[in-house]
């Protein structure tokens, strides 16, 4: 995190050398902060929302001029994000874990991990999204000190990392015995997650030319996800993490499936 800000202080500091006024200047760049409210659209059966998701992102953007009023807006932003998911399962949601390790179903027999069953209640998975905008921003002239605008675009992100704190039981090895409340931390699941997302959006937002040719932009945007965001396996059954029962009692392989979109509030300082 410290060598993300200072690369990203380093690049901005150097193109405040270049300053010039902010009105007519073809190219502004730097520092963005951002926190967005994360809504999931969960569409599985055996997973519901938990609370509300959240996302802490920071970043650099950039800003190139192609008219007076027209912008291409892109650049790198890294996203924190914190997902809540609950089971819905009436049969219990469980997979098999070996160390920190959540097992695919399709590789459970192999490593012999039977034993090491896990009943899942609730559930927060962190991820990381390395995300690059790409939006065309329509903008009035400066009035005064201030200049309003519109964006329209996409975001696609790039999954970097994810990490698993789980709520739930130990089932107990006989049937008369009570189940053991048993957090299981820093948990992953490989291919999970999908490594790519993509949303679609727009924002309203104000610059304000506070000094120089130093800005100070805020802005409100509402962006779409249209990509899943778990990775859906279930045509194949060779990646499914978690397992259930149906009213028979017949084993059921089983994926989380969502897709997301964000009402994200964005601060930047650009030169």
């Amino acid at each position: 995190m410290k060598k993300i800000l200072l690369l990203i202080a380093g690049i901005s500091f150097g193109m405040n050398t270049m300053a010039q006024d902010a009105e007519g200047k073809e190219v502004q760049a730097g520092l963005v902060f951002g926190t967005s409210i994360l809504m999931q659209n969960v569409t599985s059966d055996y997973f519901q929302k938990g609370g509300l998701s959240n996302d802490l992102s920071i970043g650099m953007n950039v800003n190139f001029s192609l008219t007076e009023s027209l912008v291409f807006c892109t650049g790198v932003e890294f996203d924190f994000e914190t997902l809540k998911y609950e089971s819905k399962s009436n049969n219990g949601l469980f997979y098999v874990y070996e160390g920190k390790n959540i097992i695919p179903q399709s590789d459970v027999d192999v490593l012999n991990t039977n034993q090491n069953v896990y009943q899942m209640d609730s559930r927060i998975q962190k991820a990381t999204y390395l995300t690059i905008p790409t939006m065309l921003q329509f903008r009035t002239n400066f009035i005064g000190y201030f200049r309003y605008f519109g964006k329209f675009g996409l975001r696609n992100s790039f999954l970097v990392k994810s990490t698993i704190n789980d709520e739930g039981y130990t089932p107990p090895l006989s049937p008369i015995l009570p189940a053991n409340t048993d957090p299981r931390e820093d948990m992953r699941a490989k291919n999970d997650l999908f490594f790519m997302k993509s949303a679609v959006g727009m924002s309203l937002g104000a610059e304000w030319n506070f000094v120089g040719s130093t800005c100070l932009v805020a802005e409100l945007g509402y962006y779409y996800g249209f990509t899943p965001l778990h990775t859906q396996w279930n045509t194949d059954k060779q990646k499914n993490y978690h397992f259930t029962y149906n009213s028979a009692g017949e084993k059921v392989e089983v994926n989380n499936a969502a897709q997301q979109s964000q009402l994200q509030f964005k601060l930047s300082i650009l030169f």
